[in-house]
């Protein structure tokens, strides 16, 4: 992929507050794949909750979600979908952890072999890494674009769309595609959306839907607004492309993939090196106009493991960002149920070599109790599920091991053993 310096705010910058570790969970070395495509076996029909591992003894063991009273809404949703009488409507925001879309696949799968299979729903337009992944969908190599977060050259309001990332282009035949991979849930669609923006003296894209054009989208408008295309398409596969004309900049901030049928759609708004008060940087306006297209039943944060590096950040100016960002989706949300996902434990290297607690880790996660609390949402305590703060050794050594190296990012079984915990924690008080 071909980053336009004039648009990008420095990729290495932005991997250098990842830790680096992004690249370790997304780039494929040669003799084994650290994330593959096919990281997780496909859908087994008739998949349910009973068939995932359930931990006995070992790491990972189940957590219950602490408030379940709080998810009333989204079990009332949950109801409907299993009725066929609607869906049950999930995001999930974070930064890499929930970026990689490992525990967050193993939701969807565990959840939609259950109440129905509503759809992948959103994916960037354009890979924020080299090999992105994303489960049962491909987002391919994209050609001519920049990508514009928040990062260390971005500290003003930006239009960041509605996971925090916006993709822009003024090279004619720039061009990006999205489409359903070859195994897993997920990967039917009945309605293809194109998110992006809508800015005066902006040029076209064309688009393209399997391997056909269907349209060229004029992105100009008179004041800046959000952009919104729908492509209703038969009940299968797709893939969604996009090329830009080269008659002025555009900017695209993603592709929606669901289905008009009932189920559960699990929608994936992690961002790598992202946290919470990154958020309050996002242009409210565009970001409530397409985050209100949601219509979320539920909305989980999995924020901590970045800020824990925010050594001229106090806990109460955390907590502040958290409130704030939480006050936003609840105003744009109102009906639905809310999730804090606490920190992962990410163990240090004390003085003498050994390694040793991050009490910072401890201190986020009992703020997020507090806020959760606060503010009537479920917490779920990831860091009683590792086995309390400090566990993160012990995940280091088990066989295999449950995180990788750089003591921040879990590994593949490790990931997939959340996703697992997690889901049976959403489903505990549910009838």
């Amino acid at each position: 992929m071909r980053l336009r310096p004039a648009h990008v705010l420095g990729l290495a910058a932005v991997l250098a507050i990842a830790g680096l570790a992004w690249s370790a969970l997304s780039a494929a070395p040669p003799e084994e794949p650290a994330v593959p495509r096919a990281a997780a076996p496909p859908a087994e029909p008739g998949l349910d909750l009973s068939d995932l591992r359930r931990a006995e003894g070992e790491l990972g063991e189940d957590v219950a979600l602490e408030r379940p009273e709080a998810l009333a809404g989204f079990h009332a949703a949950l109801r409907r979908a299993a009725a066929g009488q609607g869906q049950a409507r999930v995001l999930v925001y974070g930064g890499s952890h929930t970026a990689g879309d490992l525990y967050v696949g193993r939701m969807r799968e565990a959840l939609q072999s259950r109440f129905g299979d509503a759809g992948h729903g959103f994916l960037p337009l354009v890979p924020w890494v080299d090999h992105h992944w994303a489960w049962g969908m491909r987002v391919d190599e994209a050609e001519g674009w920049g990508m514009e977060t928040v990062g260390f050259k971005h500290r003003d309001v930006g239009r960041y769309g509605l996971a925090g990332a916006a993709y822009v282009t003024d090279e004619a035949g720039a061009f990006a595609a999205v489409e359903a991979d070859t195994w897993g849930n997920g990967r039917d669609a009945s309605r293809l959306e194109l998110l992006y923006d809508r800015r005066p003296g902006a040029g076209s894209l064309e688009v393209w839907i399997d391997g056909r054009h269907v349209e060229t989208l004029s992105t100009a408008s008179d004041a800046p607004a959000a952009g919104r295309a729908v492509y209703p398409v038969s009940d299968n596969t797709h893939r969604l492309e996009v090329r830009a004309v080269g008659d002025g900049p555009v900017t695209v901030f993603g592709v929606v993939m669901e289905r008009d049928a009932p189920g559960v759609l699990v929608e994936n708004l992690g961002l790598v090196g992202s946290k919470a008060r990154h958020q309050l940087l996002w242009e409210p306006r565009l970001w409530r106009a397409l985050f209100e297209t949601r219509r979320p039943d539920l909305v989980a944060l999995a924020y901590g493991n970045n800020e824990t590096t925010d050594t001229h950040l106090s806990i109460a100016e955390h907590e502040g960002h958290l409130r704030e960002v939480m006050a936003r989706i609840q105003r744009a949300a109102p009906e639905a149920s809310c999730l804090l996902i606490g920190p992962t434990d990410r163990p240090r290297i004390a003085d003498d070599g050994s390694l040793a607690a991050r009490e910072v880790v401890g201190e986020l996660s009992e703020m997020q109790r507090r806020v959760a609390a606060d503010l009537d949402c479920a917490f779920f305590d990831t860091l009683a599920f590792q086995g309390g703060l400090g566990g993160g050794v012990a995940w280091l050594a088990h066989d295999p091991p449950y995180m990788r190296p750089d003591r921040q990012h879990l590994s593949r079984e490790g990931y997939l053993r959340w996703g697992e915990v997690l889901t049976r924690a959403l489903l505990d008080d549910f009838p």
